[in-house]
């Protein structure tokens, strides 16, 4: 935790106020990377699935021609 420094013009609850809103601001920071880390990740899975379904229909494609010269 950071090391605060004591402020004897403020009242306890203004400081307690100064303590709290500090924590939030920590808080959203965090909540902010771990959002942009989602986020790359969910694009990078998007991408495979794509490359995926095209690799899918490449082989299919060529399982249906094999299958038409064999009959």
């Amino acid at each position: 935790m950071n090391a605060l420094q004591l402020d004897f013009f403020k009242t306890e609850e203004e400081s307690e106020i100064e303590i709290l809103s500090l924590a939030i601001n920590e808080v959203k920071a965090s909540n902010d990377k771990v959002r942009k880390k989602l986020f790359a990740e969910n694009g990078k899975l998007t991408k495979e699935i794509m490359e995926l379904r095209m690799r899918l229909e490449i082989l299919e494609a060529g399982l249906c021609l094999e299958s038409r010269f064999q009959s």
